[in-house]
């Protein structure tokens, strides 16, 4: 009889344990909203990467486009689980539609750029340079803007990713004789960039 009552105790302890989790509320980390709409940027950013590549692969099927799509899906992911992180809705609702947007600014550059992928292979190139300029000006704007820990390793890492890329391409216009001047980070960071290894980039 004493056996059964400690085992209905316990029984009853671990019920109880188990509502005081339930009872537990959720605890959302504090940003400002620049921050998340910061992120909320990079999410379409990223996205608006993924398919003028994928679009330049499909166009010329180009190893490098091909490489770098798989990448870009990954930091897409990296992304919308920092959003759920934060409570975030995605303003995309997971949308994969290529050249789908709702920011303007973003939908309006795609448009620009698929214009220019249009124009040859040579010139998809450096349209993934330039992608690759500005998204590392953007992410580094992020790291200095954010407090929150996991959102500057994210950016941290997406930079990281970024920097291959622009690697990759560089690597391409070399051999197609073209020059890419950087329009969004300096030339002496650019120089430094493409002269160095690429990385292993942590989470991607």
């Amino acid at each position: 009889m004493k056996r059964l009552f400690t085992f209905a105790f316990l029984l009853l302890s671990f019920v109880s344990c188990q509502d005081d989790k339930e009872k537990d509320p959720v605890i959302i980390p504090q940003v400002s909203t620049a921050v998340k709409e910061t992120l909320l940027f990079t999410r379409e950013e990223e996205k608006m990467a993924h398919d003028v590549y994928a679009y330049a692969y499909s166009k010329y099927d180009l190893q490098v486009f091909e490489n770098i799509i798989s990448s870009e899906s990954q930091h897409v992911t990296a992304v919308l689980t920092n959003m759920d992180r934060l409570n975030l809705d995605d303003p995309l609702d997971g949308s994969t539609t290529e050249g789908e947007f709702t920011i303007p600014a973003i939908q309006t550059l795609y448009a620009e750029l698929i214009a220019r992928v249009d124009i040859s292979h040579q010139e998809a190139i450096l349209v993934g340079l330039y992608i690759e300029d500005m998204d590392i000006l953007d992410l580094q704007n992020a790291i200095k803007e954010t407090n929150d820990d996991q959102l500057a390793s994210l950016y941290e890492n997406l930079m990281c990713g970024s920097k291959n890329h622009m690697r990759a391409f560089e690597g391409q216009a070399s051999t197609l004789g073209l020059t890419y001047t950087p329009e969004f980070i300096t030339q002496a960071e650019y120089d430094l960039i493409i002269s160095t290894p690429k990385s292993t980039c942590s989470g991607l």
